[in-house]
């Protein structure tokens, strides 16, 4: 497989793709958020790991995305299996469904919550390395306001 320039080759990786008829049973939605978002949680904390960008103190970005990661994959699927307009539960009149609006919600938590670790490749450049614990980077700031 060729890379971005003449000679590089690029690594082969294999991603599988979603199950796009996932089955979603309402009355089961918090065990199976539970195992998706554990799931994702795996995913997450090694991609970091990889980078150098996995700290202590990303447990809760990290949770956040996950979690969101799991309410949008589970509100997609509720829309994939019954479309974007569904019939009202009592009038019965057409009306969008109410699913897509949390995937909606849910893909921007994600989004904002990964952007925050660094993940999309257009945030990679702005992530650093956590910093060692031991100590903090002085900032020129911290002479004008009397900061140790």
């Amino acid at each position: 497989m060729q890379g971005a320039f003449p000679g590089a080759e690029a690594p082969e990786i294999e991603i599988d793709e979603p199950n796009w008829l996932l089955t979603v049973d309402i009355r089961q939605w918090g065990s199976r958020r539970a195992k998706i978002a554990s799931e994702r949680w795996k995913v997450l904390t090694q991609s970091l790991a990889r980078k150098g960008l996995l700290d202590v103190d990303n447990d809760v970005l990290i949770e956040m995305a996950a979690g969101a990661y799991a309410d949008w994959k589970l509100a997609e699927a509720h829309v994939s299996r019954n479309g974007i307009m569904i019939k009202a539960p009592k009038t019965k009149v057409m009306m969008h469904n109410p699913y897509k609006a949390i995937a909606d919600a849910a893909m921007k938590r994600v989004m904002a919550a990964e952007r925050e670790l660094g993940i999309p490749p257009t945030e990679r450049g702005r992530a650093e390395k956590a910093p060692p614990r031991s100590g903090r980077k002085k900032r020129a700031a911290d002479d004008y306001l009397g900061n140790k």
